[in-house]
């Protein structure tokens, strides 16, 4: 009888301890970061790719994702054209990284040196574009689990970005191109993960739309989201600059998806992982003369407004309008990336108002060029148009076309649709950037050459003190 007891036990023991495996659940953790924008320094404490690298791997993660933005919009990143932005996103040991609209600032063939430098996938299943490397989706195994990452870039980013520089780049439906890689991905992953880029509508759109999708990692709007659902669907955001990470924990039971929780966490006051910041120090030397030279004092926090006046906005319509020498200046308020913080202003903090390598370009409108095109940032997601030499009312209740309800010179004069006004604006809108079309219409264009925030630091630097005053030259009804 002890023999045949014995033998009892070794038979069943190996499925005793397969059916113990497979009741015991598996923990995943996923940390996630979008819109660093080239942030790759803590600015008041608060963000850093050294701080971010702190955060992740106390966390011990399985996956590390990005869901796009992370070029433009520092000096540090943006004279290296990324790299050092790629450098450090290496050493964290990233899984993957979605095509943001930002990534094409550099150009493509910066864009193409980067994925190249990257030891980690870069996505996107609804964008072809001449640049090779870019792919639709991933496929990770962790924990015997196997994760499919689908990568997607808002159907916008040919307006969002420098027509220049998205020359060849196709946009598909965001719902028709995963409808069509789903059976592909569905076949060799357990779940699927999308890290986006998105507008919120089409965030929408895609949980909508395949609810299998359980977990969106997102981007874009700048919103920190931790989390929100969509139906079955949670998604998370980090917000904008590195200032938090994502955290999110999934529970599988046999490889099934049961509970997942998320969270944001604060990066503020950490400190700082020394292989990071030790990759980072020689670009940061080389460039943090230029970037700390001080160039003024703000005696308040100047910030920036996508739905009515600011004095950001001000300030930087007042600069151009009095370098180009024209009655009238407007600035698109998704070309202004950063508020000024009380106290001293740096060339650096300059460059951050206005990172990217537009140009200030002067030109005649009609007063009905000049009226559509104020009400075109009144009604679309791209935000109301910084403006300098004029003073208008909006009356939302007015049809679309007729919204302008008043607009006069700063004299008192009232624009007339069919005269002729002098306007200092920039590149990007005259090329068509944000969906803009009435500048190219534009008369005696001329393109200065001269980079915008040039004339914003020359702005600074003669008057020193900068206040944040408001003038009502924008009101909302």
């Amino acid at each position: 009888m002890r023999k045949f007891g014995a033998f009892l036990l070794v038979l069943f023991a190996p499925a005793a301890g397969l059916w113990l495996a497979a009741q015991a659940p598996t923990h995943v953790v996923i940390m996630h970061t979008n819109d660093i924008h080239g942030q790759l320094l803590p600015r008041a404490g608060i963000g850093g790719m050294g701080e971010i690298a702190a955060i992740i791997r106390r966390a011990k993660p399985d996956l590390v994702l990005d869901a796009g933005d992370f070029s433009t919009g520092t000096f540090l990143a943006d004279e290296f054209r990324g790299v050092p932005t790629i450098a450090s996103m290496n050493q964290i040991r990233y899984t993957s990284g979605t095509i943001g609209n930002h990534e094409f600032d550099y150009g493509q063939p910066a864009l193409r040196m980067l994925i190249r430098q990257a030891r980690f996938p870069i996505l996107s299943a609804n964008i072809a574009a001449p640049v090779p490397g870019i792919k639709k989706y991933a496929i990770i195994s962790s924990q015997g689990i196997r994760f499919g990452i689908i990568g997607l870039t808002t159907e916008r980013v040919k307006t969002l970005s420098h027509p220049n520089d998205v020359v060849g780049v196709k946009v598909f439906d965001i719902v028709k191109s995963v409808e069509t890689l789903l059976p592909e991905v569905r076949k060799r992953s357990d779940v699927i993960i999308a890290t986006v880029h998105l507008e919120d509508e089409e965030e929408q759109r895609l949980a909508s739309a395949f609810p299998e999708i359980r977990l969106i990692i997102g981007g874009h709007n700048h919103e920190a989201l931790g989390p929100i659902r969509l139906g079955q669907t949670l998604v998370a955001k980090t917000g904008v600059a590195g200032r938090n990470v994502g955290r999110v924990d999934l529970e599988f039971q046999n490889k099934k998806l049961v509970q997942m929780d998320a969270r944001l966490i604060p990066v503020k006051d950490v400190q700082a992982e020394l292989d990071v910041v030790k990759i980072l120090q020689p670009f940061q030397e080389k460039v943090s003369a230029k970037m700390g030279e001080i160039i003024g004092e703000a005696t308040d926090d100047l910030m920036y407004s996508r739905t009515g006046e600011s004095a950001l906005g001000d300030l930087v319509a007042d600069a151009f309008r009095e370098k180009g020498k024209t009655q009238i200046a407007l600035q698109n308020i998704g070309g202004i990336r950063a508020r000024i913080i009380k106290g001293s202003v740096t060339w650096g903090n300059a460059f951050e108002v206005l990172p990217f390598q537009n140009t200030l370009i002067t030109l005649k409108l009609t007063g009905a060029q000049l009226k559509k095109t104020l009400e075109r940032g009144l009604v679309s997601s791209i935000g109301m148009v910084a403006i300098s030499g004029i003073r208008v009312q909006f009356d939302t209740k007015n049809p679309a076309g007729n919204q302008v309800a008043s607009l006069l010179l700063t004299d008192g004069t009232p624009v007339d649709d069919s005269k002729l006004y002098s306007i200092t604006t920039n590149d990007f809108v005259l090329a068509g950037g944000d969906g803009f079309t009435e500048f190219a219409k534009g008369t005696d264009i001329r393109d200065t050459g001269i980079l915008l925030r040039d004339v914003l630091v020359d702005y600074i630097k003669a008057r020193r003190v900068l206040s944040p005053v408001l003038d009502e030259r924008i009101i909302v009804k």
